[in-house]
């Protein structure tokens, strides 16, 4: 398939181990192939050999955006509408509530909200690992909220966990109202993000230099971001095209503790705001599991390499805040 081929040129100008690979490979045909350790190792096993690395990145980049529509064809009879259906609810709460920023009154973005909130999240899975997604926020204390502070959350796209494949998604973090107003529309699709990205995990050796525990695992996701329309504090106006590449990476020490982070580069740094971070982190407590508890910290304030070039009030860690959320299923 066409959309194959192009995914996999793609992910040859990204990994030049794959490229360096399959040129051996094309070059040596011909020739004699040896018997590799692996396969030496599993035919005295009586196992099955383990896959070569360019295999794994062909077969996770090939089956990227697959449509399975056999899934529909299913005639299990408990099977319903809901299925697919997951969310949780979680309680937000800031290390330190601030005043609000000094931001005009039509301004939908702008710094991580400083309020305490209660929220309930829903996943549908459509098909395979297509889906669409939805955050619905209460404020603890309503007077804080602010125009860029949203009632809900939305987010669609294609998504797979699985290593070396690649993402495409769409997210609406903007000041979403369930009412509109005359200065504030139900939804501005322009300000939400589109994100084309690429997961990879951290294998041998480097893996043993950057993990002190045997069940440490690093994976890797880099992304393209693209936002229409976006809201600029120094002319007060909206200006079109934000770009951004982002690098973010997750370790599992063990169990399901975490810590993550993830850099930013602007194509343009004129475009990056106060709130506008250089880098996000988290850790905490992660189980994706239905029917139990995650705690996380994540700091989204506008972190700045250089302590110095931060905005007021944000880019501490006292900025990030804490969450603790119950996932469920139907």
């Amino acid at each position: 398939m066409h959309k194959g081929l192009y995914l996999y040129l793609f992910c040859l100008l990204c990994s030049s181990i794959v490229m360096s690979s399959e040129y051996m490979a094309e070059t040596a045909k011909q020739a004699p192939k040896p018997i590799s350790p692996n396969l030496t190792k599993a035919i005295s096993l009586n196992e099955e050999p383990e896959p070569a690395e360019s295999d794994l990145i062909w077969k996770g980049v090939s089956s990227s955006f697959d449509l399975p529509f056999e899934e529909w064809d299913n005639d299990d009879e408990e099977r319903t509408w809901l299925h697919g259906l997951s969310g949780n609810f979680s309680l937000g709460y800031p290390m330190l509530q601030t005043s609000a920023a000094n931001l005009p009154a039509n301004a939908t973005t702008g710094p991580t909200n400083n309020n305490a909130t209660t929220t309930l999240s829903l996943k549908y899975t459509i098909l395979g690992n297509w889906f669409i997604s939805s955050t619905l926020y209460y404020y603890i204390d309503s007077d804080q909220q602010q125009a860029w502070n949203p009632d809900f959350t939305y987010v669609f796209g294609y998504s797979d966990w699985r290593p070396y494949t690649f993402s495409l998604m769409y997210a609406n973090y903007g000041g979403n109202r369930f009412k509109a107003t005359e200065e504030q529309p139900v939804t501005n699709f322009d300000q939400g993000t589109w994100s084309l990205g690429w997961k990879f995990p951290i294998t041998k050796p480097f893996i043993d230099w950057l993990s002190f525990t045997d069940e440490g695992a690093i994976g890797c996701q880099t992304d393209f971001n693209f936002t229409p329309e976006y809201f600029d504090l120094a002319s007060t106006a909206y200006k079109k095209g934000h770009k951004t590449l982002s690098l973010g990476c997750k370790y599992a020490i063990f169990g399901n503790w975490y810590v993550n982070a993830t850099a930013f580069y602007y194509f343009d740094s004129n475009q990056k705001q106060p709130w506008n971070p250089d880098f996000t982190y988290g850790f905490g407590y992660f189980d994706w599991h239905p029917g139990t508890i995650t705690i996380q910290y994540n700091n989204y304030s506008g972190n700045r390499w250089h302590p110095s070039d931060r905005g007021e009030d944000t880019g501490r860690f006292i900025d990030g805040a804490f969450t603790i959320a119950y996932s469920f299923t139907f």
